[in-house]
């Protein structure tokens, strides 16, 4: 009897917490990367004084980071920390293991990555888990904060995804939004789940010359056959052309197999 009338009390305290703190703090963490492979991230976190304490071990846990700015920020009657990182590549960005973009045995796999002639895939395959698991009680109890709360992750891709679970997305599938407010607030976990390329446009470029190239020494040596009536001359033109005809089938035939 006892027991159940601290739960009935509890779950009346927490119900006015949520309410007085309906609005309490908004954030996220907006991920960009470049058609060169740069990683830029940029997170924010602001509350008012209730949740004080852990925007401050938001900001510390970026704190020893080499590459990063920390800001304050302060909108309306709540205030925070906006925290920029710059990484050259994605082996770099995969290097600082962030929990978030970390495979995790059994869930994830994390960023997968490989690595081609006129691409590199990537795959991303993560998971964002609440900070703890809420009982019935308490998950019916702080529903009223999910309205008056910001938090989403975005992705923002230099070129459009292949696939995605993404909330929502934008009209090119280039920008990414999942709502992570749920599961932060409720301490349950949601997947992650993207794929994308990121060209590489000079050795695009280099192919293509190479390709028209061999066909132009194909044309040349086809036309060249025909300047000449030594049948000596006529069969070394004739091989030169189809060397290069050979050649140029077959470049065009790896790149399309490389690409597909």
């Amino acid at each position: 009897m006892v027991r159940k009338m601290i739960r009935k009390i509890f779950i009346v305290v927490l119900s006015l917490i949520c309410v007085i703190s309906a609005g309490c703090f908004e954030g996220g963490s907006h991920l960009i990367i470049t058609d060169d492979g740069e990683v830029f991230m940029r997170n924010k976190l602001i509350g008012n004084p209730i949740v004080a304490n852990q925007i401050e071990n938001f900001k510390e846990s970026f704190a020893n980071k080499p590459n990063v700015e920390i800001s304050p920020v302060a909108e309306n009657n709540m205030s925070g920390y906006e925290i920029r990182l710059h990484y050259p590549d994605m082996k770099s960005f995969k290097a600082e293991n962030f929990s978030l973009y970390s495979a995790k045995k059994g869930k994830c796999r994390g960023i997968q990555q490989k690595d081609g002639w006129f691409f590199d895939a990537y795959n991303f395959d993560l998971i964002f888990s609440g900070e703890r698991k809420l009982s019935p009680s308490e998950s019916a109890a702080i529903q009223s904060m999910l309205s008056q709360v910001t938090f989403d992750l975005v992705i923002e891709l230099p070129y459009s995804a292949d696939k995605n679970n993404a909330d929502k997305s934008d009209v090119s599938n280039k920008m990414l939004t999942w709502n992570l407010a749920a599961a932060l607030i409720g301490g349950s976990e949601k997947p992650i789940r993207f794929q994308f390329k990121i060209w590489h446009r000079d050795k695009i470029f280099l192919t293509v010359l190479v390709e028209i190239l061999l066909i132009a020494a194909g044309i040349f040596f086809h036309v060249k056959k025909n300047s000449e009536e030594d049948e000596k001359f006529l069969q070394s033109m004739i091989f030169k052309r189809n060397v290069f005809a050979g050649l140029s089938i077959a470049l065009a035939i790896i790149s399309a197999y490389m690409v597909l």
